[in-house]
């Protein structure tokens, strides 16, 4: 199989190859060994990866080697959406024209260790964050200043935007998230869930962001060219396919007018 004929499995191969540069030589004697099902998620990552890019698709650039392998290897067996979106997000956030920057290589192999349900709560509680402190002037990187980003989410909330189904333990998953993201650094430490005084006897979890888990956030949009420091940038939006429910129920522990 010639590598134009390996490209046209994941949609245009002129496409893939213009996301990709010269690393596409890569993928074309591997795809003819895969499975339907690998070809399709792995096409669904590259949809995802069209998007993140934008009007920068029309940019010189090119994808390291090492983040595309990681999408092979782990992106490639994962057909969540959100997964496929966040794959596709490192691969934008990727493209360059620095032929060293494999930065990326570091969050295709964070989300290969990654389960789909640590993927959906890092990505409610960032968007909790952006929602709630959006345009306000707080450091990410500054460990004193980060405290005051603290956020509580009622149990309930996280339930509604995490979509449980019967049999899957609420409990059970919650306590595998936190700890799966406080593990990987995308949280701080100081996380804790259960009923607090400050919040009418409220069941919930309250944690802190972290800078690894904003950069994860970051790369995961197609942004991982921006400084952790401009998240809260009012000028900073954050475009998603996935549809997950803010109702409420989340709330900033520290006052805005005690900061």
């Amino acid at each position: 199989m010639d590598v134009g004929t390996g490209l046209a499995l994941l949609g245009s191969a002129k496409l893939v190859e213009k996301l990709l540069g010269p690393t596409a030589e890569y993928l074309g004697d591997n795809l003819q060994h895969w499975t339907k099902k690998r070809v399709e998620n792995t096409k669904k990552i590259f949809e995802q990866f069209e998007k993140k890019l934008g009007p920068r698709i029309n940019e010189p650039g090119a994808v390291p080697p090492r983040v595309l392998r990681g999408v092979l290897q782990d992106g490639s067996f994962c057909d969540d959406d959100l997964m496929a979106e966040y794959f596709g997000g490192v691969l934008a956030s990727s493209r360059t024209g620095i032929s060293r920057d494999d930065r990326g290589a570091v969050f295709t192999a964070l989300l290969g260790r990654m389960s789909a349900y640590q993927i959906r709560t890092h990505f409610f509680f960032y968007t909790v964050v952006k929602r709630i402190f959006d345009g306000e002037s707080v450091p990410i990187t500054g460990q004193v200043e980060r405290n005051n980003l603290e956020v509580f989410i009622t149990h309930e909330a996280y339930q509604n935007a995490m979509e449980f189904t019967e049999g899957e333990d609420f409990f059970v998953i919650l306590n595998h998230a936190l700890f799966g993201l406080q593990k990987e650094g995308l949280i701080d430490p100081t996380f804790s869930f259960g009923p607090y005084p400050d919040t009418d006897g409220k069941e919930g979890i309250k944690f802190i962001p972290s800078v690894m888990g904003v950069e994860l956030f970051l790369w995961a949009h197609g942004l991982g060219n921006l400084f952790p420091n401009f998240f809260l940038s009012a000028d900073v939006r954050f475009v998603s396919q996935t549809n997950i429910q803010m109702t409420g129920g989340f709330k900033r522990t520290v006052p805005k007018a005690d900061r």
